[in-house]
């Protein structure tokens, strides 16, 4: 995410880079193939799944990765991508102010270092409601 004018109201720039990583774009193939053999099993022979996508004609890591690009969505809710912590790799510290530029704070599930084991809904109310205790504490 990038800040592209001084405009407070202008929209930043958001590029996630989602598998842009070998690591990402092999987990995605591997579980294209994981998903694959799973359907072939015997115990779902008699439902008869078929792949309609990626397609059977796609084998390669590339073209699975490439695949699961194009028709991956999001159903999760990323955290850490702001880490918030007291250390020098941390992008915000507490209270919930982004280190390197003054007066913005970061008060949403992106400063977690780890996600929860549940949604994430209740924990990012909560960073919110102390960021505000903070901020009216003059912190």
């Amino acid at each position: 995410m990038h800040i592209v004018s001084r405009d407070p109201s202008a929209h930043p720039a958001i590029a996630p880079n989602y598998l842009s990583a070998e690591s990402d774009r092999q987990v995605a193939a591997d579980s294209i193939r994981a998903a694959r053999r799973l359907m072939a099993t015997s115990r779902l022979e008699r439902h008869r799944p078929e792949e309609f996508k990626p397609g059977t004609h796609l084998q390669t890591n590339a073209d699975l990765a490439q695949a699961a690009g194009d028709i991956a969505t999001t159903i999760f809710h990323p955290v850490g991508t702001a880490r918030m912590g007291a250390d020098a790799d941390a992008v915000v510290d507490l209270p919930p102010r982004l280190r390197g530029l003054a007066g913005l704070r970061v008060a949403d599930c992106s400063i977690m270092p780890t996600i929860v084991s549940g949604n994430t809904h209740d924990p990012a109310v909560m960073i919110a409601e102390k960021a505000a205790q903070l901020i009216h504490a003059g912190r």
